[in-house]
């Protein structure tokens, strides 16, 4: 039993600085070439990312293609200072949030000058999740008057958490989430309420960080696995070592089994992935076009993860 093939994008967050070190100019042209060879064509930032670094290192690798066969998205709303050094992706010291109206047009400017462009497809408001308020009466507003003059696309939220993008869809017209993490083997949360909403309104789901920041690709085990950037504590290990149990008796990498299940939703729409090395990439590709056996879904309801589906 397996989802048909969905369409996948990349994030280049790593292009920018994180807690580890930066991908190195090279090897970022090397991914890239590779994902284009591959037929990846819809690639996201934001000006957090390296305080812009990720949107001026993109910009530069989006020369070489035609700029109408790639979607590009980009975020307002959150920020750093540029190549400052990170201590916690999620929740790093120094970080600053501003939704306000002019703020946001400030910065789709600015991205759209890093990025070497003159619209962005795609235009997300960045983590406001103790911000919703403001986004709603400051970014979302601003957002929709470049969409109306062609300066923007489409416009939505992207956050980690599903009740973000569930009060601002209540509240606001939306075309597209980037919804991250909160539709994983490890975590169910964006389906009770929010996919639901999705499906009713016509509201596009791209669904990121199907891995939950690694341990849902690298097992539990691996020294360096994060769960949600952070090291997974005994109880999400333990948790992992089940379903990776309930994976292999189905013959079925636990990898292949994150992808397939975080893509199996019919309001998900898309899955993005992170940057890597191009085997990584193609092994990513090739997992998803494999099929998933009969019975896993089944299997992995009895440790209380619900079809992906949404059926019973």
């Amino acid at each position: 039993m397996s989802a048909a093939v969905k369409p996948v994008g990349l994030g280049f967050a790593l292009l920018g600085t994180t807690n580890t070190a930066p991908i190195p100019e090279d090897a970022a042209e090397a991914m890239f070439a590779a994902a284009w060879d591959m037929g990846l064509r819809r690639f996201d930032t934001a000006p957090l990312y390296g305080g812009g670094l990720s949107e001026q290192r993109l910009g530069r690798l989006l020369r070489t293609v035609p700029r109408a066969a790639y979607v590009l998205s980009s975020k307002v709303g959150r920020y750093r200072d540029f190549a400052a050094a990170v201590d916690n992706p999620r929740d790093n010291p120094g970080d600053w949030h501003d939704y306000s109206r002019d703020a946001t047009l400030r910065s789709v400017e600015a991205s759209l000058k890093r990025l070497g462009t003159d619209r962005l497809d795609i235009a997300f408001v960045h983590d406001c999740d103790a911000d919703v308020p403001a986004a709603l009466d400051g970014a979302l507003p601003a957002l929709a008057e470049l969409k109306a003059q062609g300066v923007v696309g489409a416009i939505g939220c992207g956050s980690n958490v599903a009740a973000t993008h569930l009060a601002l869809a209540q509240r606001a017209d939306l075309d597209v989430l980037m919804v991250a993490g909160r539709f994983t083997l490890l975590d169910q949360s964006a389906a009770q309420a929010l996919f639901p909403l999705c499906l009713s309104r016509g509201i596009a789901v791209e669904l990121a960080a199907p891995f939950n920041s690694g341990i849902l690709a690298t097992g539990p085990d691996h020294p360096a696995t994060r769960f949600d950037y952070q090291t997974p504590d005994d109880d999400t290990r333990a948790r992992v070592r089940a379903i990776q149990s309930v994976c292999r008796a189905h013959g079925v990498p636990l990898k292949r089994a994150a992808l397939h299940y975080s893509a199996a939703h019919p309001a998900v729409t898309r899955l993005v992935l992170g940057l890597t090395a191009p085997e990584g990439l193609r092994s990513n590709l090739d997992d998803l076009a494999a099929p998933v056996p009969p019975g896993l879904w089944g299997a992995l309801a009895d440790l209380g993860i619900p079809a992906p589906t949404g059926d019973a």
